[in-house]
């Protein structure tokens, strides 16, 4: 059976990538890394599930401490835009960017799928973020693919990046996820690490639109 590193926040958009991996009889390792973000406990929990459900024939939870403190995101007492600061549709980059992360997470995912033996290395890219965050777009992944074909050692073969939603909108990957029973209830989106969604932070609001848009009724409970 073929290897396939899934890098997992616990999100929505990972989580759909993950269960195609899946789906399409891919033995599936999932990796998590805690970085410093506000909801990193949140995401913890939420791939812990994710693992169990889709059936993960591992889970590796990583710690990186490079990043804590250098974005709003990953500094705890950082306020993190909500409701009317947030633009959806902006192609700024917003203050929760954290600097290279998916070069850095990515470079992580790389390493464990060649000690695996891993063929593909699965991440949730989308159109929706890819505009305004470039770590997110085609041309990224193409270029880390090429990076892949010099960075293994002469006994492994490169493994690939997969970035199957790329091209969808987040009410496109609600659709789809629903279609192939990914575990769309038991994900975490939100940038805070509060009981429940805070439901006004850019991520929340990305995935509310998503399933308003998709027609698909949300599992999710907000604060707000």
């Amino acid at each position: 059976m073929s290897k396939a590193v899934c890098l997992c926040s616990g999100g929505l958009d990972s989580t759909v990538a993950a269960t195609i991996a899946r789906r399409s009889g891919m033995d599936v390792y999932l990796i998590h890394v805690s970085y410093g973000q506000q909801a990193e406990l949140r995401e913890i929990e939420a791939v812990r599930r994710i693992a169990g459900a889709i059936g993960a024939s591992d889970l590796m939870l990583s710690t990186l401490d490079l990043f804590r403190g250098l974005s709003a995101l990953t500094t705890s007492c950082a306020r993190i835009p909500q409701g009317v600061e947030v633009s959806l549709d902006s192609y700024s980059t917003p203050p929760t960017w954290v600097y290279c992360r998916n070069t850095v997470l990515l470079s992580m995912a790389a390493a464990y799928a060649e000690y695996l033996g891993a063929e593909s290395i699965y991440v949730g890219f989308n159109a929706e973020e890819a505009m305004s965050y470039p770590d997110n777009r085609p041309e990224f992944v193409e270029r880390f693919n090429a990076l892949l074909e010099r960075a293994v050692a002469s006994f492994s073969r490169p493994p690939k990046v997969v970035a199957p939603l790329v091209d969808m909108r987040k009410n496109e990957i609600v659709r789809l996820g629903t279609e192939i029973k990914a575990p769309l209830e038991l994900t975490w989106s939100c940038y805070l690490d509060g009981e429940i969604h805070c439901g006004t932070c850019e991520s929340c609001q990305h995935r509310r639109r998503g399933f308003v848009e998709a027609g698909v009724p949300d599992p999710t409970e907000y604060l707000h």
